[in-house]
C-alpha cells in the first residue's frame, strides 16, 4: 500500500495538485471532479460547482492545507517574478491567504489570487521511498 491510498478525498485533491506545481483556486474544482466525477465518452465530467459551494467547502480545506504543512508535504508559494526566486509563505501569510476565499475560488471574469501549492521534499522522499 502507498501513501497515496491512505489520503482522505481531501487530501488527494490537495496533494494532486501539489504534485503537479498547480494554484490552490483549482483544489476545491478538482475535489469536486474526482468525488462527483462520471466518466463520459472522452473524459471525466463533474456537475458544475458553485460558488456558494465551494465557499462551504474552504474550512474544511483549509484544516487539510494546515495539516499537510504541518506534516511537511507541502509548501505554498504567491509566485512573483520568477519560480526560483519565490519563497514559501510565512505562517503569517499562510494564516491570511488560507482565510480569503479568493484564494480558493476560480472566477472566471476577473482576476485570480494565484497561490501555488507545492510538494516538499519531505514528501518527494515519502513518495519516492
Amino acid at each position: 500500500m502507498s501513501v497515496w491510498d491512505e489520503l482522505t478525498p481531501e487530501q488527494y485533491a490537495v496533494m494532486i495538485n501539489a504534485t503537479e506545481e498547480a494554484y490552490l483556486n483549482c483544489v476545491i474544482y478538482d475535489y469536486n471532479l474526482r468525488v462527483n466525477g462520471t466518466q463520459d465518452v472522452d473524459a471525466v465530467v463533474a456537475p458544475p460547482i458553485s460558488e456558494q459551494e465551494v465557499r462551504s467547502l474552504i474550512p474544511r480545506f483549509t484544516a487539510v492545507v494546515t495539516d499537510l504543512l504541518a506534516r511537511g508535504w507541502i509548501e505554498v508559494y504567491t509566485p512573483g517574478g520568477s519560480w526560483e526566486d519565490s519563497e514559501p509563505m510565512t505562517p503569517a501569510q499562510l494564516t491570511e491567504v488560507l482565510g480569503d476565499p479568493d484564494s480558493w475560488i476560480t472566477y472566471p471574469d476577473r482576476d485570480n489570487q494565484m497561490v501555488m501549492v507545492v510538494t516538499s521534499d519531505g514528501w518527494d522522499r515519502l513518495v519516492d521511498g
